[in-house]
């Protein structure tokens, strides 16, 4: 289906999947007339071996037009920080949709700050996720939301006092990380909408 927008994450996308809930909201709000139908599994509470086992019916069979995926982030902390191991599983999975939906793919990068202890292999899998888009350039968009999040402290900077942290001292995910990372997934989709 066409107009149907799965999106899947850990907490990338916030405790509750916060990010996923409001970047669907925008696109409806942005979009009112667009016939748009979202799936989300956010926050998805099973590792990416699991995903991988369970595609068939939890992505595959929702036959979307558009499939988000927000993951790596959870899986780090499950590997212990090990980069290319959950660069590997989350290889597998973005070749198995790619070879059995027609689907276009989403691929958001994790921001280095959420894994302050390993900020070595978040730059390990990031590379990895930017390299995905080899597989297929037509149907494969990296969104690099750790760049845009590195842009994004830049400028706070700029306002010096006055800033406001995308991250709280224990390195979760504050509000306005979500509102943010929901701005930047709304506005990656709507750039690619047809």
């Amino acid at each position: 289906m066409e107009n149907r927008i799965l999106i899947i994450g850990d907490e990338l996308f916030g405790e509750h999947g916060e990010a996923a809930v409001r970047c669907s909201e925008m696109l409806l709000c942005v979009r009112p007339n667009r016939p748009m139908q979202f799936s989300l599994n956010a926050p998805c509470l099973t590792s990416m071996g699991q995903l991988m086992a369970r595609a068939s019916s939890d992505i595959i069979g929702k036959r979307a037009g558009r499939t988000v995926f927000g993951l790596g982030y959870g899986e780090m902390l499950i590997a212990r920080g090990d980069g290319r191991q959950v660069a590997e599983t989350y290889g597998k999975l973005v070749d198995e949709i790619l070879n059995k939906t027609v689907s276009e793919i989403h691929l958001i990068t994790v921001p280095r700050d959420l894994l302050p202890a390993v900020p070595d292999q978040v730059d390990v899998l990031n590379e990895s996720i930017r390299g995905f888009a080899g597989m297929s350039a037509d149907r494969i968009h990296v969104d690099d939301f750790d760049a845009h999040v590195e842009v994004f402290k830049k400028k706070q900077l700029e306002r010096g006092k006055f800033a406001r942290s995308l991250f709280s001292d224990d390195a979760k995910p504050t509000s306005l990380y979500l509102t943010l990372l929901s701005l930047f997934m709304q506005d990656c989709i709507l750039k690619v909408l047809k």
